[in-house]
């Protein structure tokens, strides 16, 4: 049972990792605007949601993930949550970087998830990759939790 669920554990790795090779090779193939420099964005354009939300002036997490990615798919309710319960207060975006590949060298993606944290002056204040509590969130926002997920 063990040898068996080690394999689909592989198997999913090398699939995600399939994927993500796509959509970087994707990206080679259209260049896009340049990288996002911690701390330095770049001009928002009309197309790009995480420059949307950084015009917002409040506190941001991005999230950059696939609905093929189980820990992505665990993080939609979370997500949700936050941006229900604390509209007034951050903004909050979920970004499919299958569907949208051009993020991926934008802002510098290696991993799904990775949920970066930008301050209400767009800078960015850290990163993480995997799965993430809505308070864990919250706390990197500097935001008060009062009933995230």
């Amino acid at each position: 049972m063990q040898v068996k669920m080690n394999k689909v554990i592989v198997a999913g790795a090398v699939v995600v990792g399939a994927i993500l090779s796509l959509a970087f090779a994707a990206v080679r193939i259209a260049p896009t605007v340049p990288v996002v420099a911690s701390g330095a964005p770049v001009a928002p354009g009309p197309d790009d949601a995480v420059q949307q939300a950084l015009q917002s002036g409040k506190p941001a997490v991005v999230e950059f993930g696939a609905n093929a990615c189980a820990s992505c798919r665990e993080m939609k309710p979370v997500l949700a949550a936050l941006a229900r319960d604390y509209r007034e207060q951050i903004a909050v975006v979920d970004l499919d970087i299958i569907k949208e590949p051009r993020y991926i060298s934008r802002y510098r993606i290696q991993l799904m998830p990775t949920q970066v944290f930008y301050g209400a002056d767009g800078k960015e204040l850290g990163r993480h990759m995997g799965k993430i509590s809505g308070d864990e969130i919250l706390a990197r926002l500097g935001v008060p939790s009062g009933r995230a997920p």
